[in-house]
């Protein structure tokens, strides 16, 4: 077994990125992953690497604990990317121009987002938020493989028709 260091210092970025695009917000993304972690080390011995892989069993967790954030302020939309910070998409070296436009396809892709339902969101933020598969997107969310392929295949279709021509 790698020691927990190890697994907190490849796993970090991955799952606060994951619980920023889910909460929007700086401050709340920190407690909701100190939470996770510190579930996470507390837990450690009941990790069964026979039921999944460390990072299924973590992004359980932080997903677990991203709800009850929610459920705690009575939302009834998980989330929204509409107004995700530029934190998670960091500059680059590009031209005015080009920065200009991709932030308007930025900005087009992220309305799109928001027009998706819950499920679909979380979904979506799990695969190219957090870069998980969708064998361990259905590990972490209890659905199978194949609706997981499902959901996001649509998702995406649906996305593609609301931006409209690129």
């Amino acid at each position: 077994m790698v020691s927990f260091e190890a697994q907190y210092n490849q796993y970090f970025k991955p799952v606060y990125a994951y619980i920023l695009a889910r909460v929007r917000n700086a401050a709340a993304a920190e407690d909701i992953s100190a939470n996770t972690w510190q579930k996470c080390y507390e837990n450690l011995a009941s990790y069964d690497p026979a039921k999944g892989t460390f990072s299924q069993w973590l992004f359980t967790i932080a997903r677990n604990e991203t709800n009850m954030y929610w459920r705690l302020f009575w939302v009834t939309h998980i989330f929204s990317l509409t107004d995700t910070p530029d934190e998670l998409f960091p500059g680059t070296d590009k031209t005015p121009a080009e920065q200009t436009e991709e932030k308007n396809l930025r900005e087009r892709v992220l309305r799109a987002v928001g027009k998706l339902s819950a499920k679909e969101r979380d979904l979506v933020a799990l695969k190219f938020y957090s870069g998980l598969n969708n064998r361990q997107i259905a590990a972490v969310t209890k659905l199978s493989e194949s609706n997981v392929g499902t959901v996001l295949y649509r998702a995406l279709h649906k996305m593609r028709r609301l931006m409209g021509p690129l």
